[in-house]
This record gives structure tokens, sequence and C-alpha cells, in this order.
């Protein structure tokens, strides 16, 4: 199956109060925007072009790091018409709300699949605004004054509830980074690393963590950090884009950041490594 997704990024951000646009913002250790089109692109079948649209006056831009996606701005006032044409072709369409920064590769497939019988949609709990995700064929879309409505839709169920958090505000932005912390958190779980007090860490997206590695309370680990197996990562830690070779042991309230640890290499407390 050949599909192609449009992300909708025309939200102002307008509750945030913020100088930084609603789609940079951090989550994790990556922008919102980065969160839905590495779900796209972790769908299988992948899709074979994701386009964003964005308004016109804020530019937003790519990674060299993320999957592929290519950029189209919309003035004010055009913002209907300009989905319309991206959509606007035979064959399956998933139109994503580019603040709905939860949305799992199983969900967005599942929409897909439905979409073989009909439109189908993910809502948001109300009728009248638009959907978080609609798939379907391209013209049926585009026959839709905003292809984000389309009357008549099929109805798909999220993998887990929290998928359907759009993020508006500073309060949507915080319930986002709790649901995506506990999701990270389960997965590193589920590769054989214990935390003790899960609540009181913080890990970003892009850490890797060894096998029967322990984490202590209060254990900050962001950016492309990686921590070896069989470490101890003490109480109150920080460790920021750095690698923490095998067996390592931060004995608490250490603060490690772009440097690397040699295997079984023990920190005493308080002690810091690298440069800020």
């Amino acid at each position: 199956m050949s599909w192609e997704a449009v992300v909708v990024a025309l939200d102002d951000g307008e509750l945030l109060r913020s100088r930084v646009s609603l789609y940079r913002h951090p989550l994790a250790g990556r922008p919102i925007l980065w969160h839905i089109v590495n779900a796209l692109a972790a769908v299988d079948p992948g899709p074979a072009r994701v386009t964003v649209l964005h308004r016109a006056g804020v530019p937003l831009a790519a990674g060299d790091d993320w999957p592929p996606v290519r950029f189209v701005g919309a003035e004010d006032g055009e913002h209907a018409h300009a989905l319309r044409s991206l959509v606007a072709a035979e064959g399956p369409r998933l139109v994503v709300d580019g603040a709905a920064p939860l949305l799992s590769p199983p969900t967005l497939a599942r929409l897909l699949r439905a979409a073989d019988a009909g439109v189908a949609t993910l809502l948001d709990g109300n009728e009248h605004t638009a959907r978080i995700a609609v798939a379907g064929d391209g013209d049926a879309l585009a026959a839709a004054d905003d292809p984000r409505m389309p009357r008549g839709a099929a109805r798909v169920a999220p993998t887990a509830a929290a998928e359907l958090l759009r993020v508006v505000d500073r309060h949507t932005l915080a319930e986002a980074s709790v649901a995506t912390h506990d999701r990270l958190v389960r997965q590193h779980e589920s590769g054989g690393v214990s935390f003790l007090l899960p609540a009181t860490t913080w890990v970003d997206v892009d850490v890797r963590i060894g096998a029967d590695t322990v984490i202590y309370p209060g254990v900050v680990l962001e950016g492309a950090t990686s921590i070896g197996s069989e470490c101890v990562i003490g109480p109150h830690s920080r460790v920021l884009e750095s690698t923490i070779g095998r067996g390592v042991e931060l004995r608490g309230w250490n603060y490690v950041t772009r440097t690397s640890l040699r295997n079984h290499a023990i920190l005493e407390p308080y002690e810091r490594r690298g440069v800020d």
C-alpha cells in the first residue's frame, strides 16, 4: 500500500505565550513536530511522502537526523484550500494534527486500514472541532470543505487514550511530558532497566540504557546519552549528551555532560565530569 501523510501545523500557539512556535517546543528532548513525523515514519509500510502544512509566517524546518519531510507554507485565509490541494489525489491519505505528539504508529496503521472501507477518523471528544487524525482516499477528503472534518467518517479508537491529547498551552504540554515519560520508562523497563522511583526521574527520547542498569530517584538523563549495562546511576545525578560505559557507578549528585566514562568507572558523590 502506498500512502501519503499531511501534518497540519497551523495553530498559532497563542495560549503558550511564547516566541517559539508551538511545534518547535521541546518534548522529551525533541520538538513536538518531530514526534509526529517520527511516528508516521515508523508505520509499516512507511509513507511515500510526509508533508507539513504550516502558517506562512511561522517557518518550520527539519533537523538533519529527521525522517524525510517537506514543508509547505499557507497564508492566513488559505489554510483549508491549501490542505485540500495537498490531499487531492487518488490513493490513501492520512491527515494528522501536528499538536498531537502522542499518536503512536499502531494507532496510525489501524486508522489507515480502517480507511480501506471509507473515511476513518480519531476524535478528541468534540464533534465540532477538527479531528486528531483522518484517513481516506485523497479525493474523498478533498471533497470536504475542510479535510480535517469530513462527514460520515467511521471512528477508530486509539491504542491509548493519551494519544488524543493536543498540546495547546503550558498545562497540556506538561501533560504530554508526563505521558511521554511514562511511555519511555516502560520501554526501558521492558529492556531490563530498573527505576527505583520512576515518577521522580526524567529520560529523554534519545537516551539508550543497557540491561541490568539501576536508576535511582531524582536522576535526569538528557539528549543522545548512552548508558551501558550493569550501571548504577545514583540519586539526583544529571547526565547530558554523554556516553557511560558498562558497569559504571555514579554514587549520587553527579553532573556529567558531553563526555565519556570508561567501563567500571566510579564517581564519588558530587563529582562533575565534562564541559558545559
